[in-house]
């Protein structure tokens, strides 16, 4: 943003005309011609975010809601998104070019990132801005997790040549609910890592998180105990 101003600055030193970009309501930006290629100002609430990979997200007014596909930092367009900290609730300021993709979805593309105020909720965690959290046999979060780990200690059985100690696992819930990716973080011996692992390998499926309105990876950790 400093780099535009100061652009912006040197030209009208030099005594150059310089048009400043309008600053359009979501509905008057989606009400575009295809045709307009001029880049446009359109302040909002980011609604949700579409997709942390491309950078794209549902910018919102007052008058409706927008798609946003791809935005940059203008003073280090090399910087990912995830880079840029945006978070649903966050108001930004945008400027970007109309087009229609696929012939059917109006949004903004080529976007650039002028201003940025957190909202509400951006220095939360992930896990604690979930619309959902992972839910194990009808309990939810924290609950469902203790719920889990009661489950997997009700189940290990202490190898004939164990010995006494802690097994510490990391998990994955899927989108889909199952249990996945499972990790011995801190072993006590292979029969033991073995058998928690096994344990929790078996699980039923879980209700999924959600953030966004779809469903997300959440990783847990447990230790499993054998006596």
């Amino acid at each position: 943003m400093k780099r535009i101003i100061l652009f912006i600055s040197l030209l009208l030193s030099c005594g150059v005309a310089v048009a400043q970009p309008r600053e359009l309501t979501v509905q008057e930006f989606l009400k575009l011609s295809r045709t307009d290629t001029a880049s446009y100002i359109v302040r909002g609430v980011v609604e949700k975010v579409r997709s942390s990979t491309s950078g794209s997200f549902y910018l919102k007014d007052p008058t409706g809601t927008m798609l946003v596909y791809g935005i940059a930092d203008p003073a280090n367009p090399a910087l990912r998104f995830s880079a840029l900290d945006i978070v649903k609730g966050d108001t930004l300021s945008v400027l970007g070019r109309f087009t229609v993709y696929n012939g059917t979805t109006k949004e903004m593309k080529d976007g650039r990132l002028l201003s940025k105020s957190d909202g509400p909720d951006h220095n939360l965690s992930f896990y604690d801005r979930l619309e959902r959290k992972p839910a194990f046999k009808g309990k939810e979060g924290e609950e469902g997790l203790e719920a889990f780990r009661k489950w997997v200690q009700s189940r290990v059985k202490m190898p004939a040549d164990g010995t006494a100690g802690t097994v510490k696992l990391r998990f994955v819930v899927g989108r889909n609910g199952g249990v996945q990716e499972v990790q011995v973080v801190q072993g006590v011996s292979p029969a033991l890592d073995a058998e928690a692992r096994r344990v929790v390998l078996s699980s039923p499926k879980w209700k999924p998180a959600k953030a966004d309105g779809s469903a997300v990876r959440i990783t847990y950790t447990i230790p499993v105990h054998f006596e």
